[in-house]
């Protein structure tokens, strides 16, 4: 009876690394931490980085040793801004639509190392300011573009991803700043 399990559980692994090493396009989920901060503050401020979240979905096409990743994520990212006599947390709750070109730099059934880039387009659904400084944040734009650089490890179904998103227009018409994150994914791919 052992054996059966066991020669049951080997042909279940070959199978699914057989249909993983196959599969020309990956569907799949992904969360993970992220950590934001501004590149330059507004008048008399400071911004120091602050944690927050995202999840979401992502689709990969396997072009050989290339791919291009789309993903739908949900995120929340939060700043800290402080200045001699008050302090502010602004907690932004978004939508951000990644597209990026990767390349696999090793290969294997079992697992891939990855480099990617490509943009990224966010929308802002919602930000909240707590602090005594909330009137100078009031105006942020609603949208905002930017590119992103990362690495990335595949194991079998799983994905771990390290990026960074670099904001190419101002958060807001009042002051000149632009959001940067680091972001630290994993992910599971169904297909």
């Amino acid at each position: 009876m052992k054996k059966l399990g066991l020669l049951f559980s080997i042909l279940l692994t070959s199978f699914a690394f057989n249909s993983y090493a196959q599969s020309p396009i990956n569907v799949g989920i992904k969360a993970g931490a992220n950590f934001t901060n501004f590149s330059s503050n507004p008048k008399d401020y400071s911004s120091k980085t602050a944690s927050g979240f995202g999840v979401g979905a992502m689709a990969r096409i396997n072009l050989n040793r290339s791919y291009i990743q789309a993903d739908l994520m949900y995120s929340e990212k939060s700043i800290k801004f402080e200045s001699d006599l008050s302090s502010d947390k602004t907690k932004m709750k978004n939508i951000e639509i990644p597209v990026v070109y990767g390349y696999k730099l090793l290969k294997s059934p079992l697992y891939n190392v990855r480099v990617f880039g490509g943009g990224v387009y966010s929308v802002i659904l919602n930000d909240l300011s707590k602090g005594s400084v909330d009137h100078a944040f009031d105006k942020f734009d609603k949208s905002n573009i930017g590119y992103r650089v990362g690495a990335g490890v595949d194991i079998l179904k799983f994905t771990v991803d390290v990026s960074y998103d670099g904001g190419l227009n101002n958060v807001s018409k009042d002051f000149s700043s632009k959001p940067n994150t680091w972001f630290v994914a994993v992910g599971f791919k169904f297909l």
